[in-house]
């Protein structure tokens, strides 16, 4: 089939990010087969949108909720085409991202990408060695960009809204449960290294194990996101 695809952006005071993401994403764009569509949270206090004036084939909202599971779905209400990318404002697509969906898609439901950080050590390579198979225990996180055909994306309902933070992984559960298939495309995203600079590698990677356990553990999503910012900055 000829794919169609919508980019779905959400953000939360990223102007800075998107001021360098948004013209890097329009020059590997196909324009008439793709759109992007950036959410932005309503709690949002800088001039993103201001930004987005800047970009006029780009579609710019902001979510009447907050939550990026909110964003996600909302912009997906808003899209027009066949298949549908999360895209995290700190993530890089790779130059040839619309060949490898679309080749995918042809045999798959959904879909996500391995990824790489955008400072290259040995810690920040182990963490990327934990998603490269689908079936990792830490595969599916929205750094990977899911990406799925729309029919798809409806027919699950899209993200479960109550997760106020693991949304992506709860989605993971649902595509596992519904036995959808997917495959890791193996050329890498390049996610931002951030959150690492301003917290130690250690510290990252134990609190997110927690976190993530105490997921599985079935603890409430506003539990989850309490404990998540308690511990990191």
């Amino acid at each position: 089939m000829d794919m169609t695809l919508s980019i779905i952006i959400p953000c939360y005071n990223e102007e800075a990010l998107l001021s360098s993401k948004i013209p890097t994403l329009l020059k590997i764009t196909e324009e008439s087969t793709t759109e992007i569509i950036v959410v932005d949270c309503p709690k949002s206090d800088d001039d993103t949108k201001k930004l987005m004036d800047n970009f006029p084939s780009v579609f710019y909202h902001t979510c009447e909720n907050s939550g990026r599971a909110q964003q996600m779905n909302f912009g997906a209400t808003k899209a027009k085409n066949s298949v549908l990318l999360f895209l995290h404002a700190d993530v890089t697509l790779p130059e040839n991202y619309f060949s490898l969906i679309s080749n995918h898609i042809q045999n798959y439901d959904f879909g996500l990408f391995n990824y790489q950080f955008d400072k290259s050590n040995f810690w920040m390579r182990v963490n990327s060695s934990f998603v490269k198979n689908k079936k990792g225990l830490f595969t599916g996180g929205g750094d990977q960009c899911h990406f799925f055909k729309k029919e798809t994306f409806d027919r699950l309902n899209g993200y479960d809204e109550e997760f106020c933070i693991m949304e992506d992984f709860e989605m993971m559960d649902r595509v596992k449960k519904g036995n959808i298939p997917y495959e890791v495309i193996q050329t890498p995203v390049t996610v931002s290294a951030r959150k690492y600079e301003k917290n130690s590698w250690l510290k990252v990677n134990l609190v997110n194990g927690y976190v993530f356990i105490s997921y599985k553990m079935g603890v409430t999503p506003s539990t989850l996101k309490k404990r998540y910012r308690s511990l990191t900055r």
